[in-house]
């Protein structure tokens, strides 16, 4: 049924003059606006467009072969048949979007947390770019600033008295899910503000970014914005998924250009295909990050020593340059639907952070009495399908960041 359902949409088109010029018009400019796009993003430039549109083209190539040589069109048709089953196949299964394949990109494109765009040495945006993306359950907008973040343009001179707080992560603190004031650093912003006078909390958050990329970008850029404070997230999903993915410090290559893992050859298959994913990762023995299940665990104990190596250069950086260092962890949804990967992350991280005398906070403790005192589920506290906080939950992470930072604060504020 779905089949006779393509044919007729697709003769449908070819047999009406405009539709078919449009029709052509696109399958000729795609390959131009591809090449444009790949020189400058690699294979995130792959997307789901990609994942239909080559089918199109091979359906089109045997419609023409057909004609030309009608001795053959039997065959033909049944390769056209073929590549429309699996067409359909990748259509549906760009609506399902199962979790063991789908990689979801901002537009539908090809995404990989474990790799990045080798011309991006700190993984930040462009300086001045204004971010509009559109998800199901909400709009994300940001106007970066001269420093590619997402935050008011940053004065380099602090004014004398004011007490300076940088905060660093991911798409947590960047504030993914919500407008600029409701981001985790805005509500702390408020929060302290309310009991200080002359304090400044910065978002240096960004989406796919990770501990080894804020520490670079601070070590070499963001220092000199003399902070006082510095608040550094660093998540399960650091540790098991982009650490793993990305490397140590070692991908930092000379230049400004990043050593990553190589694509393999066969990549832009995978990249193009939902049916290819599958096939791939069952033959293969890969994930959806492309690591090798048998060899994960042994990828974790690799980067185990490199972690412990950062967050002790970290922690000599900011006695160097006199700041106070607070690293946290916070669990995510799927940590309340029985995956306890926070807890063991937390657990692991934190008695290797006890040797060198770093405390590494979890916030989980206070996100479970905040809930419960608020008579409210963790389902308040998230967006439903998208794993990032509402307004609530960045309110609720703020209160939870002051907490681990008022003890510090008491001190340099006091009389």
């Amino acid at each position: 049924m779905l089949i006779r359902l393509f044919n007729k949409i697709y003769h449908f088109v070819i047999n009406n003059i405009f539709l078919k010029i449009i029709f052509y018009l696109g399958l000729f400019i795609y390959p131009f606006l591809f090449y444009f796009f790949f020189k400058e993003y690699g294979l995130f430039t792959i997307g789901i467009h990609t994942n239909l549109i080559i089918p199109l083209y091979f359906i089109v190539i045997v419609d023409f072969l057909s004609k030309t040589t009608p001795s053959f069109s039997p065959l033909f048709l049944k390769i056209k048949y073929f590549i429309t089953v699996y067409l359909i196949i990748e259509f549906i299964l760009i609506l399902i979007k199962p979790g063991s394949i789908n990689l979801p990109g901002r537009y539908g494109q090809y995404t990989n947390n474990t790799k990045v765009n080798i011309n991006n040495y700190y993984h930040i945006n462009k300086p001045e770019e204004y971010i509009s993306t559109k998800e199901k359950e909400f709009v994300f907008e940001r106007k970066q600033n001269s420093l590619g973040l997402s935050d008011k343009e940053w004065i380099k001179e602090k004014p004398e008295g004011t007490y300076r707080i940088i905060c660093l992560g991911d798409s947590f603190t960047e504030g993914d899910g919500v407008d600029y004031e409701h981001s985790y650093v805005q509500a702390l912003q408020r929060i302290l503000s309310k009991k200080y006078k002359k304090i400044e909390v910065l978002n240096a958050g960004k989406r796919g970014s990770d501990p080894f990329f804020n520490f670079k970008y601070l070590e070499d850029k963001l220092v000199d914005y003399q902070p006082d404070m510095v608040i550094q997230s660093f998540t399960a999903n650091d540790y098991y998924y982009d650490f793993v993915g990305r490397g140590g410090m070692e991908r930092f290559g000379e230049n400004g250009i990043l050593n990553t893992r190589k694509d393999f050859w066969w990549e832009p298959v995978y990249a193009a295909s939902y049916t290819a994913r599958i096939l791939i990762q069952t033959l293969g023995g890969y994930d959806k990050y492309l690591i090798k299940k048998s060899k994960y665990e042994q990828s974790i104990e690799e980067m185990k020593p490199k972690t412990i190596v950062l967050f002790k250069e970290y922690q000599q950086f900011s006695k160097e340059h006199q700041f106070d260092l607070v690293v946290f962890t916070l669990p995510f949804k799927n940590d309340y639907q029985g995956n306890k990967e926070n807890e063991k992350f937390y657990q692991e991280v934190h008695q290797e952070f006890l040797k060198f005398n770093l405390r590494f906070y979890n916030l989980q403790s206070c996100y479970d009495s905040y809930i419960e005192n608020h008579q409210a589920s963790y389902k308040d506290y998230y967006w439903k399908k998208d794993g990032h906080h509402n307004a609530k939950g960045y309110e609720m992470m703020a209160e939870c960041v002051e907490d681990i930072i008022e003890p510090t604060l008491s001190k340099h504020f006091q009389p």
